[in-house]
C-alpha cells in the first residue's frame, strides 16, 4: 500500500468516526454507505471499513438500530490525524 493509499483510508476514517459522534444517536449504516458508494466504494469495502474500524474499537455498532457511535479511542485517533 502506497503512503497516498494509507493517507485516503486515515481520511476515510476520521470522516466517518467524526460523523459517527455528531448525535448522541449516532450515524445511520445507510447514511455512511451512500456516503461511501458515491465516492465509487462498493459493499465489500464499505463492510471492511466499517468492521475495521468497529474491531479495533473506534466504533460500537447498534445491529438492532443500524447506527455506529464513535468511541472515546475513536475520537482519540481521530484527533491525530491530519493533526
Amino acid at each position: 500500500m502506497t503512503n497516498q493509499q494509507i493517507k485516503a483510508l486515515q481520511s476515510i476514517g476520521k470522516g466517518i468516526i467524526e460523523s459517527c459522534n455528531i448525535d448522541s444517536i449516532g450515524a445511520p449504516s445507510g447514511a455512511i454507505y451512500a456516503a461511501l458508494i458515491g465516492h465509487g466504494a462498493s459493499l465489500n469495502q464499505f463492510n471492511s471499513i466499517m468492521d475495521t474500524l468497529v474491531k479495533h474499537g473506534f466504533l460500537t455498532h447498534d445491529a438492532d438500530c443500524h447506527t455506529y457511535h464513535a468511541t472515546d479511542s475513536g475520537m482519540a485517533w481521530a484527533n491525530k490525524v491530519g493533526a
